[in-house]
């Protein structure tokens, strides 16, 4: 669907509470709620993604995987074997969806190194310390299998290892942020065209909220509906 279909589409879903009521949007105020119901769409269904097939693929366009590569990965000053990814790179990110990693170590009884894909184990400040005294946690070299502590601060990932093994490749999937529609910019909505109608509606109902118009309770009644 065009932007110019969407705008369309927003006023005849308007025209369905007695419009004729209401006051005329200009298409600035039309572009500021289509992308208000876009935002409200997109968090939604992030909370519900992976869990099933349709939330999978209401939100399959914006699906992103990244890779920073070992040189863009900084070692820590102070703390052996702690890694720094930084993410301003990815200037679209908006809800992390996975991450892994690239291990390299060495095998007992061998010389040369190997280079295994593990997954991470979140944490947080709160529990950092109990997993860098636990003999057993995930992030520890064990069976050649290794999971590093992944801690967040601002806009970098903070990788926490043991020592004995490095992180050569930090891998990232997100869903990035959706695109600003803008009828004067000819700017449509990237996300996949069957969720333009509901995006549509949840537009309506937030613009009938706004105005305080009694139609809103029952346009919501009809949004609740939509799966």
């Amino acid at each position: 669907m065009t932007i110019i279909e969407t705008h369309r589409a927003f006023k005849l879903e308007l025209d369905k509470t007695s419009a004729l009521e209401l006051p005329s949007f200009e298409p600035e105020e039309i572009d500021f709620w289509l992308n208000n119901g876009i935002r409200k769409f997109v968090k939604t269904r992030h909370a519900e993604f992976e869990k099933g097939i349709k939330r999978i693929e209401d939100l399959k366009t914006l699906v992103v995987d990244a890779t920073i590569t070992g040189a863009s990965l900084t070692l820590d000053a102070l703390r052996a074997g702690v890694y720094w990814a930084s993410l301003t790179s990815l200037n679209t990110k908006w809800f992390t969806l996975g991450e892994e990693v690239d291990i390299r170590y060495i095998k007992l009884g061998e010389s040369d190194y190997t280079v295994k894909r593990q997954g991470i184990t979140e944490c947080t400040i709160d529990t950092y310390r109990s997993h860098i005294d636990d003999p057993y946690s995930e992030h520890r070299l064990h069976y050649e299998e290794a999971k590093p502590l992944r801690l967040t601060y601002q806009s970098s990932v903070e990788l926490v290892t043991d020592g004995n093994y490095t992180i050569t490749n930090y891998y990232i999937r997100y869903l990035k942020k959706p695109a600003e529609v803008s009828l004067s910019l000819s700017v449509s909505c990237d996300l996949p065209e069957h969720t333009h109608d509901e995006i549509v509606k949840m537009a309506v109902s937030m613009a009938l909220e706004n105005i305080e118009q009694p139609r809103y309770q029952s346009h919501l009644n009809e949004l609740n509906n939509v799966e």
